[in-house]
């Protein structure tokens, strides 16, 4: 049985999955429940059928379980993507609430260098104060800013990502 059909249903479960491992075992499997069946056929054309009907079944399952394992996948990929997002949420909310609660002129800078993006240049001249005075504000806000957040967890390495 094996050297009569084999080869042919290897080549049969392969033109369906493409994957020569996976068509080899599925056509050994087909073989072995055909021997475990106690059935008899009529004529070797109803064999034949039979049996390629078994590689044919095999096969499209094969593949719906490809596709349910990718799809698994795709979803276990996005599942750290938003993981990461709510993380990254919940930092830029720690960091939103500790700027409110800075002092008037230092809460401006940050706002204005951070969340606007303005250079320093026009942050100053917004606020109608020197490039040097800026820079002063903008060191002491900074540090009681991270003094704020730190004491609040967040790692020093992530407000340096942040703010430098």
């Amino acid at each position: 049985m094996h050297d009569t059909y084999y080869n042919s249903l290897v080549y049969f479960s392969l033109s369906i999955i493409q994957d020569l491992q996976q068509a080899e075992d599925i056509a050994i499997d087909s073989l072995v429940k055909l021997w475990q069946i106690p059935t008899r056929f009529e004529t070797t054309g109803k064999l034949r059928g039979y049996l390629f009907t078994l590689v044919r079944n095999a096969s499209l399952n094969y593949l719906k379980h490809l596709r349910v394992k990718e799809k698994t996948e795709q979803v276990l990929l996005t599942a750290p993507q938003l993981e990461t997002l709510v993380v990254e949420s919940d930092i830029m909310h720690l960091i939103y609430q500790e700027v409110a609660l800075l002092p008037e002129s230092y809460r401006q800078i940050v706002e204005l260098l951070y969340i606007e993006d303005l250079s320093s240049a026009e942050a100053a001249a917004q606020l109608g104060i020197s490039m040097d005075n800026l820079r002063q504000r903008k060191g002491r806000a900074l540090k009681e800013l991270k003094s704020a957040l730190l004491r609040k967890g967040l790692s020093e390495h992530i407000f340096s990502m942040l703010f430098f």
